[in-house]
């Protein structure tokens, strides 16, 4: 008799309870352009300048306190040293979580996957063995942190720092980009 009375209980416990209507996912969203230095940590460092990037960013409630991203930006690596052509057009995309911080608001750490194409500036026949003449792209991943500095209405200004590694053959290539951003909501 007890555990007929005890799913009775539950059943009538589930049947009283209500669906979390208030879903979060895409409750809000906000729209950012970001520009900054990106410099390289690795033996690029022989061929290529550390240069500046600019970017654009879409943010949106995803779960909970989980908000999504999704970038897409540039930037133009001079070459130095023994390199064929003047420069590297780069274009990079991410897209991952941030996680704001409970215990430091509202500073959030974040997490993703890259994706970067290059191609090279100018084709010469010495250089036209080069896999960045046909454009080349890499996958990786990145991780970072989201400083805000100001806010007002619905305006942000603030402050991001990435560390980004992406798997190339035959080493991975490591990055440390620093930019400020101003980001605005959209609802």
């Amino acid at each position: 008799m007890k555990k007929f009375l005890l799913t009775v209980a539950l059943m009538a416990a589930l049947l009283w309870a209500k669906e979390d209507s208030t879903s979060v996912e895409f409750a809000h969203a906000s729209i950012a352009v970001e520009g900054g230095a990106l410099y390289l940590l690795d033996d690029a460092r022989q061929n290529l300048d550390d240069t500046y990037y600019g970017l654009w960013e879409l943010n949106y409630s995803f779960f909970r306190t989980w908000v999504g991203v999704v970038q897409m930006g540039y930037a133009y690596l001079s070459t130095t040293g023994d390199v064929n052509f003047s420069g590297i057009h780069q274009v990079n995309g991410r897209i991952g979580l941030d996680y704001p911080l409970p215990f430091v608001k509202p500073i959030s750490l974040g997490a993703g996957f890259s994706c970067i194409w290059m191609r090279a500036d100018d084709v010469t026949d010495e250089n036209s063995k080069s896999s960045l003449i046909d454009n080349e792209s890499e996958f990786g991943f990145y991780a970072r942190l989201n400083l805000p500095i100001l806010n007002w209405d619905k305006w942000r200004l603030g402050a991001k720092v990435y560390f980004e590694r992406i798997w190339t053959a035959p080493e991975t290539s490591e990055t440390a980009w620093f930019g400020f951003y101003l980001q605005r909501n959209l609802w």
